[in-house]
């Protein structure tokens, strides 16, 4: 009896420390929304990608050798200004990609970054 209750207690706590937990509810909405514009980085070996969505929707995700998805770090969004406000689910994304973005549509790319003037990635439209 004291070995089942210690494992529920382990397995609880890992759930809840769970990454993308506040994404499972917005799941359904999130794969709905449709595409609205599209960011890409190349690299040799990973190619990264920004894709902003309807309802305030955002994904980031690494594609390896132009053929598997190996990471995902989707999101949401608000927009101040021209700067959008980024909240990852999984709390990873800041570091990555920091917790600000700039589109410039003139450019066509997507500026991310912590605090001005330091840039975290550029991204160039798909």
């Amino acid at each position: 009896m004291k070995k089942i209750g210690m494992a529920f207690c382990v397995l609880t706590l890992l759930s809840g420390c769970s990454a993308n937990r506040g994404f499972n509810k917005d799941k359904t909405s999130f794969e709905a929304s449709k595409v609205m514009s599209s960011f890409k980085s190349v690299a040799d070996m990973n190619d990264s990608y920004f894709v902003i969505k309807e309802n305030n929707f955002f994904e980031f995700y690494r594609i390896l050798y132009d053929s598997v998805k190996n990471s995902s770090y989707p999101g949401r969004f608000t927009t101040v200004g021209d700067t959008l406000m980024l909240d990852f689910y999984n709390k990873k994304g800041y570091a990555l990609l920091g917790r600000k973005a700039l589109v410039d549509k003139n450019k066509k790319e997507i500026i991310f970054f912590d605090k001005v003037p330091g840039m975290k990635k550029k991204l160039l439209v798909n």
